[in-house]
């Protein structure tokens, strides 16, 4: 920027502010820096971790460069502060309390761009909001989403882009049998893994769909359609993608699914997308008989519209000094709170567990390394019980002393079919074991080939047993706060149903192994 344009930019706000409303904004500004700085810390390391979120770094420059650009728009805009920004900067610092003492940082990211909303409003009204609300809206794209979403919703697009995948290279006449994510080509086997499930396409392309659906001119449905769209586009191209590469492996062996060829094949995928994008705004623009654009000309305009300044508080500066003082009390929550003395309760280690169950022959399994990276448990076991009929019980236990970070629980369900298995059936039942107290556990009946097996999961939770995440969500918020906790364990106990015998023969089996275990576990 010019110094003749930034002179020009602050002189036309000073018009419109007295010295000491600069000077209270200027503190309100360094409150916020300094309440946030963590804050903002843990986005840049989420960013830079997570190859989906990698085009976050820019959203902050993007939104910045629309106000700057459109600088006289938003100084002609400043009015009249409003009563509502001090309610929003007060419910900001209610999420930067909250996430300060759960360590849930998603509360934190969202109440930083609250609080730059409130700011607005506070010294500027609902006239410079209404200018700035789309700079302020993009922010949230570079909000991370929590871990165990990505994880759902990678599940859920290597599932849905490895049937699609599947689909499309029989329509080629290449045989292929599908298992949970693994592709098999006869001789040579490829696995949907989460770096294929299409997130690093979804999240930017997201984003760039928020982009075109602001800049684009045309109705309100319009815009909602190409933003929506970016979804089925992302998904559809991914799995083009994972065709052509189980196309290219059956001519000329895998070497295609490594190296540069398939970091190539991303790029161009996500072209290849923006192509599909631009592809639905031209056809709307074909249907809208009242437009005569093309799809980049309707996409060339970037200004924002001024408003008229709009009326508010009559005395700005007592205004100006409350909002001062709501930042003052973030700089409190952020930097004076200490939420770094979790309550680590003392524990046996899963390994006693063994020696529990004297009748029975265990043998413990080798945690999957990819396993144990993503979950990070404390403690964790997983080990097979053999009665004096070799009929077998699994179990699957994982502790966390801290819920934070990353570190949570994610449902088996999302996780069951990636290894191949089928889930037929989930129901939620109340387990009435002898000697423990009833409580609900996840009953799935699962399926891979031939094979079957009955698997009951529950979540032990700082002394309750909870089947569903939600609730056990809501409840570590709560125990975070008050009990100053946030412990627990994913129990997954599994039992194989021989074919010569029905569910309820398993179910039995399943059952009795379960009520002991609850007892051991109390």
């Amino acid at each position: 920027m010019s110094t003749a344009r930034f002179t020009e930019f602050t002189r036309g706000l000073g018009n419109r502010f007295s010295p000491p409303q600069i000077a209270l904004f200027a503190a309100s500004a360094g409150f916020f820096v300094l309440a946030f700085w963590d804050v903002g810390a843990n986005l840049l390391y989420r960013w830079g971790k997570s190859p989906e979120l990698g085009h976050s770094y820019f959203i902050p420059l993007l939104s910045a460069w629309l106000v700057w650009s459109n600088r006289d728009a938003v100084t002609r805009s400043v009015g009249s502060p409003h009563w509502t920004g001090f309610f929003l900067l007060g419910f900001a610092a209610l999420l930067l309390l909250t996430g300060r003492l759960t360590w849930i940082y998603l509360l934190q990211h969202v109440a930083l761009v609250l609080s730059i909303a409130g700011a607005v409003l506070c010294y500027g009204g609902i006239s410079l909001l209404r200018t700035v609300a789309a700079p302020i809206v993009f922010l949230f794209f570079a909000v991370p989403p929590p871990y165990w979403i990505i994880t759902v919703l990678s599940w859920k697009f290597q599932a849905m882009s490895s049937v699609l995948g599947v689909f499309i290279l029989r329509l080629l006449d290449v045989p292929v049998f599908l298992s949970g994510n693994i592709i098999e080509l006869g001789e040579y086997t490829l696995q949907v893994a989460e770096a294929c499930s299409g997130l690093r396409y979804l999240f930017p392309f997201l984003t760039l769909g928020g982009i075109a659906a602001y800049l684009m001119r045309g109705p309100l449905w319009q815009k909602a359609v190409v933003f929506l769209s970016t979804i089925p586009i992302t998904i559809v191209m991914n799995s083009i993608r994972i065709a052509v590469t189980g196309y290219l492996v059956q001519l000329s062996g895998p070497q295609h699914t490594e190296g540069i060829l398939h970091f190539f094949e991303g790029w161009v995928v996500f072209l290849l997308c923006m192509a599909a994008l631009l592809g639905v705004i031209s056809l709307l623009k074909v249907f809208d008989r009242g437009s005569k654009e093309g799809a980049l000309e309707s996409l060339a305009s970037t200004e924002l519209t001024a408003h008229s300044p709009s009326r508010g508080i009559s005395k700005p500066l007592p205004a100006a000094i409350a909002t001062a003082s709501l930042f003052a009390i973030m700089l409190y929550v952020g930097v004076g709170l200490s939420t770094s003395d979790l309550v680590r309760p003392d524990r046996l280690p899963f390994a006693g567990i063994l020696e529990e169950f004297p009748d029975l022959s265990p043998r413990v399994r080798e945690i999957d390394p990819a396993v144990a990276e993503a979950l990070g448990a404390d403690d964790a076991i997983v080990a097979d019980f053999l009665d004096a009929d070799g009929e077998i019980v699994n179990i699957y236990l994982a502790y966390l002393e801290a819920q934070r970070d990353g570190r949570s629980w994610h449902s088996p369900r999302q996780c069951i079919p990636g290894g191949g298995w089928k889930i037929t059936s989930h129901t939620v039942e109340t387990a009435q074991f002898e000697g423990a107290a009833p409580y609900k556990l996840n009953r799935l009946v699962i399926e891979n080939g031939s094979r079957r097996q009955l698997v009951y999961y529950w979540y032990e939770q700082r002394g309750r047993r909870i089947a569903n995440e939600f609730v056990m969500k809501f409840w570590l918020i709560i125990d975070s706060v008050i009990r100053k906790r946030s412990d627990g364990s994913l129990v997954r106990v599994t039992t194989p149903i021989m074919n010569a015998e029905t569910v309820p023969t398993a179910e039995a089996r399943l059952a009795e192994f379960s009520g002991r275990l609850s007892q051991t576990l109390s």
